[in-house]
């Protein structure tokens, strides 16, 4: 049951920040929304500072963060589906 949770906050979390930094990335594809420069509107980036440093505020570094972040959650989805397959087949 545990693991099960584990899997499930895991899937959320990185939902979250996919979601997070694919709005940051279409926002700064809106030329409306940037009356002085692209502007970060990323929940992560005002908490943690996320896209300081490799990702520097260019709208390839955001499409970096966000692609980074979609691999995750594949990932992340992809490891849940398989141990999802393997509860399955060990369920009596």
């Amino acid at each position: 049951m545990a693991l099960k949770i584990a899997r499930m906050i895991a899937l959320v979390i990185s939902l979250f920040v996919t979601v997070d930094y694919g709005i940051n990335l279409v926002n700064s594809l809106v030329p409306e929304l940037q009356t002085d420069g692209i502007g970060y509107r990323s929940v992560l980036q005002s908490w943690f500072g996320t896209l300081d440093g490799p990702f520097d505020g260019a709208r390839a570094g955001f499409l970096d963060a966000f692609a980074t972040a979609a691999w995750v959650s594949f990932g992340v989805f992809a490891v849940n589906a398989v141990l999802a397959v393997f509860a399955w087949l060990s369920r009596d």
